[in-house]
């Protein structure tokens, strides 16, 4: 069968055979679409437009679309069986993440019960590379959503251009399990080709953009969770989905670019680059924590300080420079706008901030640009807040009798349809934040001290804008108690690196200490975590 696909970029013409997956297709040709739940007709993000030939409606097709969208065409690619010949278009392909005006961008797994280290993880030789003391570097943040670049001027420090994108492997899922599990099942190769082509473009871009030539790039960095970077490596990733929950290799690593990326799309002359992996803690806690601790001079703190990385998994830390206790729970996507009937990654006319007075609707986006285009993690939290602020939800989390069934509408996007906020996306928020809340109760009361006794509150990650301290404690993400010590420092993982760069002798002395310092607490069997993560289900207090 021929199959015509129409996409923002360009046009494909495909050949399938008789009953092939429309997903599988789109995914084996490296076309880009939202695939959140891993193709279980869940999400609702895969939507595409039948323009010509005929496709069944199913009933995932019904629960996501209205009459009216089922008539002009509008399918799941991942419940789409092929028959015949079409022509389609995709509905929603990604953009390109926003980066603030000083370039930083603006966004960037799983409860254990195993170090998941291998005995013979410390005895890994690791080669030194001498790296070239003029030039530029490339620091590269690979997150399970996101990924982040930052070019940067090493003789003088400063970075002259970030990018940030959506993570490509998103057609697999969202979260970290849904790759592990996609890995497993023979999509391990595709999924490195995707972050390896990614990445070669990434790169060429910010060389292109800042007119410089490929011999000037004189080294890079990565950081990313233990799962990104296992895939990126071409690692065996089924040690991370079960018990013991073991790495291959979660030390730093020195390589070649050529060979870490060997394909095509990378110039020749960028094949020589010195490229540094920086070193994860464990399976669950990886080289990013790690970048984010060193960003935040945790190797330096007298006083404990907490710190909090928020994406479909929340990794924390709280410690000082002698003591450092690390530990992950299982968010969710939810604080990056994912399993959110119409939430979006951290792009331009995201949502990301909501004022409800005496009922009248106040919403600003991403770039300030309108209309809407859905709701990212940072807008996710306004809602919930102002939603309870104004007795719209109850303590237990529902919706009033108004808004039950169709979600609280708040805008209009260029289409015409309603952006609402859904029961089912409060219960994805109360998942997320009583996992957040259990997890920082049990890490501050098992390292020792007390709230009173916690001097910052640091939180980072892929939730999309400015965060408002006070909003995340009126929905009980974090504690009253330490709203007013809380600072929000967006992706501190590129930063970590772009220190590293600067720096790289310092820097693989501290990252080693760090993680050394660190120790693991295992949430997955804990009592005292899974009694709290009950309670903190509700919103009151």
């Amino acid at each position: 069968m021929n199959i015509k696909v129409i996409t923002p970029e360009k046009e494909y013409s495909l050949s399938a055979e008789r009953g092939a997956s429309l997903l599988g297709l789109l995914r084996s040709n490296g076309i880009g679409i939202a695939a959140v739940c891993g193709g279980k007709g869940r999400c609702g993000k895969c939507g595409i437009r039948l323009l010509s030939g005929r496709l069944d409606i199913t009933a995932a097709d019904r629960s996501v679309f209205s009459d009216e969208e089922l008539e002009n065409g509008c399918r799941l690619a991942c419940r789409v069986s092929l028959n015949d010949d079409i022509t389609i278009e995709l509905i929603y392909s990604g953009e390109e993440i926003l980066a603030d005006p000083d370039g930083m961008p603006v966004n960037n797994g799983i409860c254990a019960d195993s170090d998941g280290m291998p005995e013979d993880n410390e005895k890994t030789a690791v080669p030194e590379i001498v790296f070239p003391k003029a030039g530029y570097g490339i620091a590269i943040d690979i997150g399970t959503t996101t990924l982040a670049l930052a070019l940067v001027d090493i003789n003088h420090g400063r970075v002259l251009q970030c990018r940030s994108s959506e993570n490509p492997q998103r057609v697999y899922g969202i979260d970290v399990i849904s790759r592990i599990e996609a890995a497993a099942k023979g999509s391990d190769t595709e999924l490195k080709r995707l972050i390896s082509s990614k990445l070669a473009g990434e790169i060429s871009a910010l060389i292109r953009e800042q007119a410089l030539s490929n011999s000037d790039i004189t080294r890079i960095a990565i950081a990313g969770n233990t799962a990104m970077l296992h895939i990126l490596r071409g690692y065996d990733t089924s040690g991370l989905g079960g018990h013991p929950f073991t790495p291959v290799n979660i030390n730093r690593e020195e390589l070649l670019s050529g060979d870490l990326l060997p394909i095509e799309e990378l110039p020749d002359d960028l094949k020589r680059i010195p490229v540094t992996i920086l070193p994860g803690i464990s399976a669950f806690v990886g080289a990013d924590i790690v970048s984010g601790l060193y960003s935040l001079s945790f190797q330096e703190k007298e006083k404990p300080c907490l710190f909090l990385d928020l994406g479909t998994n929340g990794e924390m830390a709280v410690g000082t420079g002698n003591k450092l206790l690390v530990t992950s729970v299982a968010a969710g996507p939810a604080f990056e706008g994912g399993n959110i009937k119409c939430g979006s990654g951290s792009i331009r006319g995201a949502i990301s901030k909501l004022s409800l007075e005496n009922g009248v609707t106040g919403i600003e986006t991403i770039g300030n640009t309108l209309p809407p285009k859905g709701i990212c993690g940072t807008g996710v939290i306004e809602i919930t807040a102002e939603l309870l602020k104004n007795e719209i939800i109850d303590e237990s989390g529902l919706l009033t009798d108004r808004f039950f069934e169709t979600g609280f509408p708040l805008a209009e996007n260029a289409s015409g349809e309603t952006i609402v906020f859904t029961q089912d996306d409060i219960r994805e928020v109360q998942l997320a934040k009583s996992a957040v809340r259990a997890g920082l109760e049990v890490l501050i009361k098992r390292f020792g001290t007390s709230y009173r006794n916690i001097e910052k509150l640091y939180i980072s990650g892929g939730f999309g804008h400015s965060l408002d301290a006070s909003k995340a404690a009126r929905i009980g993400m974090i504690p009253d108690g330490l709203k007013e010590k809380c600072e929000i420092m967006g992706n501190t993982s590129l930063s970590g690196l772009i220190s590293y760069l600067r720096d790289p002798e310092k820097g693989r002395t501290v990252f080693e200490s760090i993680r050394k310092t660190g120790k693991e607490l295992y949430l997955s069997s804990d009592e005292e975590f899974n009694s709290l993560f009950v309670d903190y289900m509700s919103f009151e207090g």
